[in-house]
């Protein structure tokens, strides 16, 4: 396992924007949020960051988060980074830390080549008002 993740980002949980219903069909629950990227990218998620989690009838939970940081690369200039983060949870689990896999776009010409490529895992950790993300690059592994 890398010693260091390449990007850490501490989200902080918008509960009181928080959504959720139930159906026959399982649940849906919608989790806004803000934070702050640091790493190989540093800045501010952009507002409309969500984590939208979707639970099925047998209890398993689909967890896809999508926001866009706006900051600087590795080289000070500025950018932006989308990140999908997508997991899944057994029924009755509620792993700690989560693992995820992320994927991402950035108009940095000097991360592009590096963070579009599918070599990332990503772990969630409980924090204070939310959850730290750190991504790991798998070739580090």
């Amino acid at each position: 396992m890398s010693a260091q993740p390449v990007l850490e980002i501490a989200v902080t949980i918008s509960r009181e924007d928080c959504t959720s219903f139930s159906t026959c069909n399982g649940k849906v629950t919608f989790l806004p949020f803000s934070g702050e990227a640091t790493g190989l990218v540093t800045g501010t998620v952009r507002p409309g960051g969500v984590d939208v989690q979707v639970t099925d009838p047998v209890g398993v939970k689909h967890m896809c988060a999508r926001y866009i940081i706006d900051g600087v690369d590795n080289t000070g200039a500025p950018c932006h980074l989308y990140v999908e983060n997508n997991a899944y949870f057994e029924r009755g689990s509620n792993p700690s830390p989560f693992h995820a896999t992320p994927t991402f776009m950035t108009d940095s010409a000097s991360l592009a080549p590096y963070f579009h490529r599918a070599h990332f895992r990503a772990e969630g950790h409980p924090a204070p008002g939310g959850v730290c993300i750190k991504v790991f690059d798998l070739d580090e592994d």
